[in-house]
């Protein structure tokens, strides 16, 4: 058997390197595309399953019918069996129609909606001075806990779970929509509410600005629920809800959360932000809610939510005072992002500023609010002060301020 030479074994070793490596991308490839289909797949059940949901009859009946032609076409394939190829074309034009359905599917404003999201703000500049702003349908509803509803308990620590089994079945409410006519000269800062109910990862961000001559006006950014409807997570990933911004008295929006639901709720002021940057801010809630009013949007459970849109408005206005970073999508932790970027004020007259957990401690609105009660709720102003006993709040940054 003739000897190879030197070259020849170096150019036989590279083919072999050459043909190994191409399988193994070739297997790389053939799972990734599995992987694909299985998530197109997923995704098509998680579409179906969410839309059909009033109509339990056909939901049944259309996923038993897709989950069954799903499977024969895979079996088909794996066996190679006689039409197999018909059988995985047949799938993937009933996926293709599925998603032009779902590309084409709008989001709508005229929907049977639940009380609290059932009217949309309307605001007015002042034609001699632009900074004096009316809004309309504020909302200012005067919740309760239901009779006879399990007792809430108010935890005395950092906790973040709800302090009761249930909370939307619990509450009763007392619809008010009133008028506020704000100054944006007279803004004196932001706070930045989370609300925690499933662990400390994920949480409802709410904003609140602050006036120098009345009380704070917060915005919410929400999913718009119809009647009989209750927040999903998956459902945002699928078009269930549409989107909506509400603009709130802290004594409603704030205290449904904290004194009926049972929801933990913790109160952050911002530091460094210009009273420029505040009105630039409370601007961009307005320009949401005029594009709402044009065109209704879906929410997105990931990529269009209460926290997501907050700091895409932030960043348009300071990228620099606001980087993207990934607790804007994991919205329990964005207290931790606030501190580490600078933005939580210090505290007068301590002898060090407070660290992440003293901060949840003296954040936490519960404890402060743990007797207060209906009656005391009825002062506009109460619940606003209380819920701040504590807490430093910075005026806007004095060297950039408006003149």
């Amino acid at each position: 058997m003739p000897k190879l030479s030197p070259t020849t074994k170096s150019d036989t070793m590279k083919n072999q390197h050459q043909r190994g490596l191409g399988r193994v991308l070739s297997g790389v490839l053939k799972w990734a595309c599995y992987l694909c289909v299985l998530l197109a797949i997923l995704w098509a059940g998680l579409v179906l399953w969410v839309h059909l949901n009033n109509i339990p009859w056909l939901r049944a009946l259309v996923l038993v019918v897709v989950s069954a032609g799903v499977l024969t076409a895979v079996i088909c394939y794996v066996r190679r069996g006689q039409h197999w190829q018909k059988w995985i074309g047949g799938v993937a034009l009933g996926w293709l129609a599925l998603a032009a359905w779902y590309v084409w599917l709008p989001a709508k404003q005229d929907r049977n909606w639940m009380p609290e999201v059932s009217k949309v703000v309307q605001f007015s500049q002042d034609a001699s001075n632009t900074n004096v702003i009316t809004l309309h349908n504020v909302r200012d509803f005067d919740w309760v806990r239901a009779e006879g509803s399990e007792t809430l308990v108010q935890p005395t620590k950092p906790y973040y779970k709800k302090a009761v089994k249930k909370s939307d079945q619990d509450q009763v409410a007392q619809e008010r929509w009133v008028e506020r006519t704000v100054d944006l000269d007279q803004l004196t800062g932001v706070d930045i509410i989370n609300s925690y109910w499933m662990g400390e990862q994920i949480g409802h961000t709410l904003l609140s600005f602050r006036f120098a001559d009345q009380r704070p006006l917060s915005f919410s950014i929400e999913i718009r629920k119809e009647v009989g409807e209750s927040f999903s997570t998956f459902g945002g990933f699928v078009k269930q809800f549409e989107m909506a911004v509400v603009a709130a008295e802290e004594r409603d929006i704030v205290y449904t959360r904290s004194n009926v639901r049972g929801e933990q709720v913790y109160m952050f002021p911002v530091e460094g932000m210009p009273q420029q940057q505040l009105k630039s801010l409370f601007m961009a809630y307005l320009n949401q809610i005029s594009e709402l009013q044009q065109e209704a949007t879906w929410y997105n459970t990931l990529l269009r939510n209460c926290t997501t849109v907050i700091f895409d408005m932030a960043r348009n206005i300071d990228s620099e005072l606001f980087p993207w970073d990934y607790r804007i999508l994991l919205s329990g932790y964005v207290p931790n992002y606030l501190s580490d970027q600078g933005l939580l004020p210090n505290q007068e007259g301590a002898n060090q500023n407070w660290d992440m957990s003293q901060w949840y401690v003296n954040a936490h609105i519960n404890p402060k609010v743990a007797d207060f009660s209906h009656a005391d709720n009825q002062d506009p102003e109460a619940f606003s002060k209380q819920v701040r006993q504590g807490l430093p709040l910075p005026n806007p940054k004095p060297e950039l301020q408006s003149q």
